[in-house]
């Protein structure tokens, strides 16, 4: 009885691997490197770094707790630089939404500058 691709798969073990793929089945199990094969065989993959995993949600956390006074605190608290603070929060410095106004001062927009 000849057996099908499909079988084989079914009954493959890390040892029946070639040395380049037992890293990979190593980490994510035979099963899940067979379901990466699924998706990306033959094709390159990036696997990025864990803080590249998290990154858009550091910077949501970043951009939900800025006030316009604390850009020092949240580099700290984030372990990251307060030019990617800054940068995070342009939009709303640009925009004045994160800026305390004082009640009944004006702003440029009041006066159409």
């Amino acid at each position: 009885m000849i057996k099908s691709d499909k079988q084989i798969l079914e009954s493959l073990t890390i040892d029946d691997l070639q040395e380049q793929h037992k890293e990979i089945a190593e980490a994510v199990g035979v099963g899940g490197l067979i379901s990466l094969t699924d998706v990306f065989g033959g094709s390159s993959i990036y696997i990025p770094q864990k803080k590249e995993l998290v990154k858009n949600r550091v910077y949501g956390m970043i951009l939900a707790e800025y006030d316009g006074t604390n850009i020092k605190e949240l580099a700290v608290r984030y372990n990251v630089c307060e030019s990617t603070v800054y940068n995070i929060v342009r939009d709303k410095i640009v925009k004045g939404s994160a800026r305390r106004q004082i009640e009944g001062q004006m702003t440029f927009a009041d006066i159409g500058i």
